[in-house]
Order: structure tokens, then sequence, then C-alpha cells
């Protein structure tokens, strides 16, 4: 039974780090539709970082959710979503609070429609136009993919045997590859105009295709918690170490025909990483991800990646902006936010979450 994985705080710290250097506005230096833009950048981008987040949530909340079965012999689905939402839930609603108020001041452009979809965790859906898009909240699309990941693998896993439970996985994942595809391809028909999907939302974050790679780590959490075909000794093994990092580099080399699902393949690739770290717990490397500062940055990254959006935002010239949207004082300000909320009121709230593990009953 794994109680604690060391290292996944670590890929965390990576993980938030290269969000923020992305809504810094970095990749404006590089020429767009570049090699070095779209491929080598993409390793120190948000979109690698999120990437990270989603098959570390995948492969970790499954894991939790089988430790609890084979220790307690069930999965109580409603201790479960008390435990999310506790988690969840602080530190984001003084985020909403501080956004309404500064689209009430005129500090940021009022979106209201967009801060409700944010709010009921659906800004995944958002369509780009302004009366709904809002650049202090375009990072909650991948929590509202999140969210409705535990309400949708809770489900699945609370009625569903372990066959059929990886059917579903298989079959989602299908359809995720065949959306990555066909819905960039759909039109639209808009006041007599016709505009590609793509144009009018952003596809990549919607559930599906953009759950591909969360469901890429429910299935080798599962095939590593029963340890399939000697699954956890093969990655203690070089070999497969190097493999995992030919994976996790492969938006290097993928063909043009495979870029649609670079973040498939990627995900993939973190994913490996993850079980070489789950199988090598003693490794040196382990220890340097273990590092205090890197790993308490990884363990108060969700509130970093929550104040960033409303500090950093995603572009250094977005308009209106005033004093603590500037660099640098954005990037501290979102990580003293973060700081004071997880010191003086997450650890708070993570004790009375654990009162709702499944023993306390």
């Amino acid at each position: 039974m794994i109680k604690y994985i060391k290292g996944f705080d670590g890929l965390r710290c990576y993980s938030i780090l290269l969000v923020i250097i992305t809504h810094l506005g970095v990749a404006h230096n590089l020429k767009e539709g570049s090699y070095l833009r779209e491929n080598l950048f993409y390793f120190f981008s948000g979109a690698a970082g999120v990437n990270v987040f989603f098959a570390i949530s995948g492969f970790l909340i499954t894991t939790l959710i089988l430790n609890e079965v084979e220790e307690t012999g069930r999965f109580n689905l409603k201790f479960f979503f008390i435990r999310r939402f506790l988690r969840l839930l602080p530190p984001i609603i003084p985020f909403f609070i501080a956004i309404f108020v500064f689209m009430k001041l005129g500090y940021i452009r009022d979106t209201t429609f967009g801060l409700l979809a944010s709010v009921f965790y659906l800004f995944n859906f958002v369509p780009k136009a302004k009366i709904f898009w809002s650049t202090e909240l375009s990072h909650t699309w991948s929590l509202a993919v999140e969210e409705q990941f535990y309400i949708l693998w809770a489900l699945i896993f609370k009625f569903f045997n372990s066959k059929i439970r990886i059917i579903i996985i298989c079959s989602i994942l299908t359809l995720c590859i065949i959306a990555s595809y066909f819905l960039p391809s759909i039109i639209l028909d808009i006041k007599g105009k016709k505009y590609n999907l793509d144009e009018v939302f952003f596809l990549s974050r919607w559930t599906i295709p953009a759950i591909g790679p969360i469901l890429i780590g429910t299935l080798f959490a599962i095939l590593n918690f029963s340890n399939w075909n000697g699954i956890q000794n093969k990655f203690k093994e070089l070999k497969y170490g190097i493999l995992s990092l030919l994976m996790f580099f492969s938006p290097l080399y993928l063909p043009d025909i495979l870029m649609p699902l670079l973040n498939f393949f990627h995900g993939l690739g973190v994913v490996l990483v993850l079980l070489w770290i789950v199988n090598n717990q003693n490794n040196p490397i382990i220890k340097i991800l273990e590092w205090h500062p890197i790993k308490y940055i990884g363990t108060i990254s969700y509130g970093i990646y929550i104040w960033q959006g409303f500090f950093v935002r995603t572009d250094p010239n977005i308009t209106p902006k005033v004093w603590v949207h500037e660099y640098p004082q954005n990037v501290l300000l979102s990580f003293l936010i973060a700081y004071i909320s997880y010191e003086l009121f997450e650890k708070k709230i993570l004790t009375v979450k654990n009162k709702f593990k499944i023993n306390a009953q």
C-alpha cells in the first residue's frame, strides 16, 4: 500500500514554474510556428505544466482510491466528494471574491458570465468571445477538467468492476483521440458567417479530449497497483527509465500528423516517469525532488496556480492592469498569497478533511 509518494511534489514545483514562465510571455520572443516555439519550448510551457498536473491527478487519485478499497474493503463515494471539495474550495473562494471585486472596480474586464462558469467548474467550455472569456479566469479551465474527472471517475469506480473500468478508460481515450482530429473540422454558422469550431471554442480544453492525460494516469495507476505483468520490477530497471524519458520528450520528434495528439504522447511520457518515480523511491534523483524548497513549492502549487491567474494572468500586455499585475510583484504576490493561504488557512481545513477518511466512521 502506497501512503506517500516521494517526488510528486517536486514535479508539481516544476509544473507551476512552467505555467508562470508561459504567462510571463516568454514565448513571444520566439518565432510563431517555428520548431523552437512549437516543439522545443513545449517543455518550458504551461501546456506541459498542466499535462504534469493532469497525469499526477489521475495517477494519485486512483492510487488513493485503490488504497482505500484495499484497506477498508469499500469505496465511500460521499466521503470522497467531501474530501475533494475541502481540498479544492478553500483556496479558490478568496480568489473568486478578489476577481469579483476587481471586476466591479474596473481594474479588470467585467466578464460575469465567465466568472459564473468558472465558479461552477465549466470554464473549459467557455467560448473565445470577450463577453465570456477572461484572462484572469482562463487557467480555471484545467480545474474544471479535473473536477469533471473526479465526478466521472468516482462514479465509474463506485458502480463498475475493475475490468469494466479499464474498458471505459480505453473507450474514452479512443473518443479523445478521435475528437482531437474531428472537432476542429466542424463548421458553425453564426449570423450567416461560417467558422471552424476551433475559431469559436478552445477545443483542446473540452472534457473530451482534455481528459486524456488524466485517464492515462488512472490506467497506469491500476496497472501499477495490481503489479500487472511485473510492471513494478520492470520500472526499477534502467531501460524502462530511459523509455520513460524518450516518451516524455516525444514532442521533439513527433511527425506533423501526430501533433494533434501531442498532449497524449507527452502525458503518457509523464505517467511513465511517475511509474519510475513510484518504483525507485530511494533513488538520488528523488532526493533532489524532495529537497525542501522544491517540495514546499510543490506543496503549495495549487494555491500558486490559482493566484498567478489573478496577478500574472496569461499575458504581460493584457489591459486594463494595475500595479499588482506588473512584473516582478505579480510573481512575488502569487507566491506570497499562496504561502499565507496555505499556512494560515488551508492547513486547518486539511485537518478537517482527514476526518472524512473512511476509517473515521
